[in-house]
């Protein structure tokens, strides 16, 4: 594809700066010459072949688009005469409403072409586009133009007399980009030709331009991803095509709005300082700029990346560090505007740390429990260090990142951060309560220190708010697996009723612990209720992995208590894929939903799964000493696996409980006599039961013993 190609792809003329002469049309000018090896546009010829009884086809794109090359080849595949209308300057637009009426008077099948509107002032178009609205079936108005088209085409799309062709249509697919590509002799695979295509959005200009820079590069690969905005080729064509024409006000909006993902016009205004953005916007829009509507008002603009990426560039030549400014600005306005996720990378592309981490805080709780840690995660990832242990906001927004992953030490370590920071800070209950907070959570010291830390921030907390909603759940987790239920109970039905759907995880994990309490009670009835509830909580909400897997754990057995297999199976099979590739999360819930969910697959006679996870549980448990009930559930666990494996039919060695009990001790390395003391009996007994395990799984060791009872799920893995 030759250079040629790329010039008729965006042939229009400019209208110089200033220039006030309304453009004459001269009639008859002829359809341009397309180039050898232009890219066919089938589908959107075959479109405006189609389109019979609509007397105005609109063609509106930036420059680089195709319009004018995709006009010609409509010309050569219909069957109509086209008369061509050149724009040159004058008086036009009664000589173009005189030959719409000629045209409609005669009746005869025609198409009259109206190339580069834009050139033409809005009131000439308007005249135009009201003539040729009274046209007869098979008379056709063809208008191509940069920008928006004036008000009559309101009028004309709701009366459907219009067909549209936008920039949306003329952006090529992966086969005409490939072509194209092709055509101007760079061969790529389909994995570069679709990074081209996402990164120009299908401009044919900027696809071929890309492919001059890429066939000067050394390394093809490397070119490509490294091909934006800032490229020489692109820069010097928006530069020519796009910018030249702005006034230097417009220029400037432009350049220095370059900072922002979407425009508006009260956005723009702060960032530029400088107000009437409404009006330029408006304005580049109608110049004809690759600038696109994001909503249904027409209040949010987007610019396509390339002319973003080529402005940027210009930003820093031109304006050298302004944009540390020009990005306070917009994290100011989006957080003032309640926009805090939108302002946080503003402020972190300002360095403004204690900017960046106020609002990181402001989010970091709700997006860790809704289980979107990760985002929290890349946002410190752009900060330093030393920045985020120096600002308390920032380092307990690291502790809260480092909890929902799974990293409880680092996590200890962000929080002694932020309390050496808040030593500098007037004394305030919220951070008292988000410290006490995370220190619950994280439980490094068992039981009741997470009951008084859960107390503390309940204290601290405001009242009737997910933080004391957060301290009571964390608090009644800490007395139910202390032994004391009843309390716990009270204090799990109130974090439940005080989250009253705000705070989803808190919700489903207080329900969850309740369908447990009632499970332990065989209170079937109700844990199935209390599991119901925990499950709608999470319902199209987000979740910490854990936490998901708890509740997975929990429906699972009750549903196999009431035998519903399929969906035991189901969710027990989705609560073993979390839990299995666990971090360093709170050893009582990780050892929570291992020995619930062992339960559940013992209900679903999958002994071997059973004991794997009950051997994780009691590994767990032995980190939380203080925790009776969690001690008695996995006790409880290996009963019921003993149980069921002495009663389980098959092949497979029938080994007593107390054989049983044995065996899964001899994988430890305790003695014999350790053993005995262990089981309250005599080491007699002890030598005795295993040499009647030795003989039952044909073995002489107890090494052997081990292997094969892990190979017949006798024990956990």
């Amino acid at each position: 594809m030759s250079t040629e190609t790329v010039q008729a792809l965006h042939s229009g003329r400019r209208r110089p700066r200033g220039a006030a002469a309304e453009p004459t049309v001269r009639q008859d000018a002829g359809p341009p010459r397309l180039p050898a090896g232009i890219v066919p546009r089938a589908a959107l010829v075959r479109r405006l072949l189609a389109c019979r009884d609509a007397p105005v086809a609109t063609i509106v794109a930036p420059a680089g688009y195709g319009k004018t090359a995709l006009l010609a080849e409509w010309a050569l595949r219909d069957g109509r005469p086209f008369s061509w209308s050149a724009l040159d300057g004058g008086d036009g637009a009664a000589a173009t409403v005189r030959s719409i009426e000629a045209a409609a008077a005669s009746g005869a099948p025609q198409v009259i072409v109206l190339d580069d509107a834009a050139l033409a002032p809005a009131d000439a178009v308007a005249d135009i586009l009201q003539a040729a609205a009274r046209l007869p079936r098979g008379v056709m108005l063809a208008v191509a133009s940069r920008g928006d088209l004036p008000a009559p085409i309101g009028r004309l799309r709701a009366h459907r007399l219009m067909l549209e062709i936008t920039r949306r249509d003329l952006a090529m697919g992966r086969l005409e980009a490939a072509m194209l590509l092709d055509g101007a002799g760079l061969r790529l695979d389909a994995e570069q030709v679709d990074l081209l295509l996402a990164r120009t959005e299908g401009w044919p200009a900027a696809l071929y331009l890309a492919a001059l820079s890429v066939a000067d590069a050394s390394d093809a690969g490397a070119a490509i991803a490294g091909f934006d905005g800032a490229d020489r080729f692109v820069a010097e064509y928006v530069q020519g095509e796009l910018l030249a024409q702005l006034a230097p006000s417009q220029r400037t909006l432009l350049r220095r709005s370059s900072i922002l993902d979407t425009l508006s016009a009260p956005l723009c205004d702060a960032v530029a300082g400088a107000r009437g953005s409404a009006a330029a916007i408006e304005q580049l829009l109608h110049a004809g700029l690759p600038v696109e509507r994001v909503d249904r008002q027409g209040t949010v603009f987007r610019c396509h990346p390339l002319l973003v990426q080529a402005l940027r560039a210009e930003l820093a030549r031109v304006e050298p560090g302004l944009d540390r400014t020009l990005h306070r600005r917009a994290a100011v306005w989006l957080a003032r505007e309640r926009e805090p996720g939108a302002a946080i990378h503003h402020a972190i592309a300002s360095r403004d740390a204690r900017l960046a981490g106020s609002l990181m805080w402001s989010l970091a709780p709700a997006y860790a429990l809704d289980g979107r840690e990760t985002t929290l995660a890349e946002w410190l990832r752009c900060l330093m260090a030393r920045e985020i242990v120096a600002h308390a906001p920032l380092a307990l927004t690291a502790a809260v990142c480092h909890v929902a992953q799974g990293r409880r030490i680092e996590a200890l370590r962000a929080v002694e951060a932020a309390e050496r920071a808040l030593q500098e800070l007037p004394s305030a209950p919220g951070w008292v309560a988000a410290t006490a907070l995370l220190r619950a959570g994280i439980a490094r010291h068992g039981m009741r220190q997470m009951a008084d830390d859960a107390a503390r921030a309940c204290e601290q907390a405001p009242p009737g708010g997910a933080w004391q909603s957060l301290g009571l759940l964390l608090g009644g987790i800490a007395q139910q697996l202390a032994g004391d239920v009843g309390a716990a109970r009270d204090a799990l039905e109130e974090a439940a009723v005080r989250t009253d759907g705000r705070v989803a995880a808190v919700a489903a994990v207080a329900h969850a612990q309740l369908a447990l309490v009632a499970a332990d009670l065989a209170d079937w009835d109700e844990a199935e209720r209390q599991a119901q509830a925990a499950s709608a909580s999470l319902s199209g909400n987000g979740a910490p992995r854990p936490v998901h897997a708890l509740i997975l754990a929990v429906t699972a057995v009750v549903a196999a208590n009431r035998g519903e297999t399929e969906r035991a199976s189901r969710d027990a099979a989705g609560s073993l894929r979390l839990v299995l590739p666990r971090a360093d999360f709170p050893p009582w819930l990780l050892a929570e939903t291992h020995v619930w969910l062992a339960r559940a697959e013992i209900r679903l006679s999958d002994g071997p799964t059973a004991r794997m996870l009950l051997g994780h549980a009691a590994r767990l448990q032995a980190q939380v000493p203080d925790a009776p009930l969690l001690a008695r559930w996995v006790h409880d666990g290996w009963a019921r696996a003993d149980a069921f494996a002495a009663s389980a039919g098959g092949d497979g060695p029938a080994l007593t409980n107390a054989e049983l009990r044995v065996l899964r001790l001899l994988e430890s390395c305790m003695s014999f006599r350790e053993i005995g003391e262990r089981l309250h009996v005599s080491p007699n007994t002890v030598k005795t039961q295993a040499l009647a395990v030795y003989r039952k799984l044909n073995v002489s060791c107890r090494s052997d013993a081990v292997s094969r009872g892990r190979v017949a799920g006798l024990i956990g893995g």
